[in-house]
């Protein structure tokens, strides 16, 4: 059953580090021609979301499980699940956000975000000694 969901982890994480990379790389090479739009508003706003973006994603969606949560490996492995794509499903918003800001003002500041909000999908890469600690079953 772990093995299982290993897989299926690791499938969506692979698809949505391949979308992002790709959709960067494909928006990077479009905007190369656009003219620069000032909004230092935007820029700015748009540095702070992301920063605080990532720390929220990565710290508070972190899928840990509470002790009522282990009542059985099955419950524990599907609480795990989603935590673990509301996590990544999160950082991909963040990661579209700054997509769209590039795509909007050509500031290429955004390109650097989306670069760091790549990295930090990498620290959702999933783990097999994790999510067996994660989802063990307490005999209490």
């Amino acid at each position: 059953m772990i093995d299982k969901m290993i897989k299926q982890f690791r499938g969506v994480f692979v698809l949505s580090l391949l979308f992002a990379v790709l959709t960067l790389i494909a928006d990077a090479l479009y905007n190369l021609k656009v003219i620069p739009a000032d909004n230092p508003v935007l820029e700015r706003w748009g540095i702070i979301i992301t920063l605080f973006g990532i720390f929220g994603a990565l710290k508070v969606f972190h899928p840990t499980l509470k002790k009522s949560e282990k009542v059985n490996k099955e419950t524990a492995l599907k609480k795990y699940a989603s935590k673990y794509y509301l996590r990544l499903f999160f950082l991909l918003a963040i990661y579209i956000f700054n997509l769209v800001s590039l795509h909007v003002t050509g500031i290429k500041n955004f390109i650097f975000l989306g670069i760091i909000t790549i990295f930090a999908l990498l620290f959702c890469a999933p783990n097999k000694e994790n999510i067996e600690n994660e989802t063990q079953v307490n005999p209490d």
